[in-house]
């Protein structure tokens, strides 16, 4: 697996751009670049520059920039959220086993579950 260096990045989204223009299917422009479809839908996500931020031009013209990064405090509150909703989800998993069970105990045996004694 060959790791491709920021600026390589940028020249071969550079080169696929060209070639989408000139009318090549994606594998055509993947297979151009050596490169998989996941690598080259992975690296348009990437900003273009290193600091991070978004150039008005080349690929990302005409698109809305990402938006910012939540803040350490929405990212406490999603994590409480999802705590107390797994907390509920594994409580809901457990009492429906348990439900699961007491209905398999009080069933009657099934007629396949009944050995037959040799004669």
């Amino acid at each position: 697996m060959k790791k491709h260096s920021h600026e390589e990045k940028i020249l071969k989204l550079a080169e696929a751009d060209e070639l989408a223009r000139a009318g090549n299917s994606q594998v055509a422009i993947c297979k151009a670049l050596g490169v998989s479809v996941m690598t080259l839908h992975r690296w348009r996500k990437l900003p273009l520059s290193k600091d991070g931020g978004q150039s008005s031009e080349g690929r990302n013209a005409g698109r809305n920039p990402p938006s910012t990064l939540p803040s350490i405090d929405e990212m406490r509150r999603a994590l409480e959220e999802l705590t107390v909703e797994n907390r509920r989800l594994r409580k809901l998993v457990a009492d429906l086993m348990l439900e699961k069970m007491t209905l398999e105990e009080a069933a009657p045996p099934s007629l396949g579950a009944v050995r037959v004694r040799n004669p």
